[in-house]
């Protein structure tokens, strides 16, 4: 929302860019500076260190003079330490960046205008690109094939499905509060579960404008419980925990099947991974974790040629695991929106 004064154009609402932290001081300098550089003015970083043991405070502490610094004495854990940065923020609008992330200069100014244009919005979501240890960037087929406000109920099926990242968001801090804020029992798709939280709360309205650069590697969270099979275990118990929010709402009960079947397939892409580290027993469990979600994935032709691979002789496995993963490509195409959803010219 936008106040005038004597001619001037004055930025009323401000957001609050929220950096919750532990052990990331390889990425954190170029996420602090990619808050700092957003081509909007009214703006607070908030960062919290959950007591690493590495030298994150002392990278956040040279940014002191322009953004707030918090440590924490004991670990809190991801969930309760976004929830504390969150709770220290005075914005009226919220992105949580973890920090091994970053955000384009655009950000606020690209989705702002999105969550102001109707009350009933309760997040804006943008698209991203992808980057690695390496630092090569890679473009992001968009989620939707177009610019759109969708309705929160019919979103929060699709959330039910998959989830947008947290550097891909804006969300309004009161219903942060409103609906509940971040579930400490769970560690796995924390986002995936915040988002349909909110989507139960009022529409989101998405652009296909990239906002922000996510980084694979080796130490972030998804990462570090793919290596057992707990990962596709808590993933599950979090779509258990969208269930009951959902209970009672017609609409959404009526995908609770499908999304179960949904996270047989979301093993088998977790799966691939797992491949590339040659983990061949745990790959085996994957495989037939799937099969409990799903007891139809066996026709999957991804689970048939994973099969095969898994029961080749240990010869012709490593070829085979070349020839899949070359083969076995992201999402190279757009999502019409939800039915009913409002098109952006």
């Amino acid at each position: 929302m936008l106040r005038y004064t004597k001619g001037e154009t004055i930025l009323k609402s401000k957001i609050s860019i929220c950096i919750p932290n532990y052990n990331n001081e390889k990425y954190l300098d170029i996420c602090i500076q990619s808050a700092l550089n957003q081509e909007y003015e009214n703006t607070e970083i908030i960062f919290i260190d959950d007591a690493s043991t590495d030298k994150s405070l002392e990278i956040a502490n040279r940014y002191s003079e322009k953004i707030k610094v918090y440590k924490n004495d004991t670990n809190l854990g991801q969930a309760n330490n976004t929830n504390r940065a969150i709770s220290l923020s005075s914005g009226d609008f919220i992105v949580i960046l973890h920090s091994d992330d970053q955000l384009f200069p655009t950000f606020c100014k690209t989705l702002i205008p999105l969550i102001e244009s109707s009350p009933n919005i309760v997040m804006a979501v943008g698209e991203r690109q992808e980057t690695d240890e390496t630092g090569e960037i890679e473009k992001i087929t968009p989620f939707y094939n177009t610019d759109c406000t969708i309705s929160g109920e019919k979103q929060a099926k699709v959330f039910m499905m998959m989830s947008f990242l947290p550097c891909q968001v804006l969300f309004r801090k009161k219903t942060f509060f409103d609906s509940g804020m971040i579930n400490e029992r769970h560690i796995i798709n924390l986002d995936g579960l915040l988002w349909f939280q909110l989507s139960l709360h009022g529409d989101v309205a998405y652009t296909k404008n990239e906002v922000s650069i996510y980084r694979i590697h080796q130490e972030n969270t998804t990462s570090t419980y793919n290596k057992t099979l707990n990962h596709m275990i808590e993933y599950y118990t979090t779509l258990s925990e969208m269930f009951k929010l959902a209970k009672g709402r017609e609409y959404l009960e009526q995908y609770f099947s499908q999304a179960e079947k949904r996270v047989a397939v979301l093993t088998l892409r977790y799966l691939k991974d797992i491949l590339k580290n040659k983990d061949f027993k745990l790959a085996k469990q994957y495989l037939k974790l799937a099969e409990v979600f799903d007891e139809e994935i066996i026709k999957n032709s991804e689970y048939m040629e994973i099969y095969k691979i898994l029961n080749s002789t240990e010869k012709k496995r490593e070829l085979k695991i070349l020839n899949f993963l070359k083969n076995s490509s992201k999402r190279k195409f757009s999502y019409d929106p939800p039915e009913g959803s409002i098109i952006k010219a």
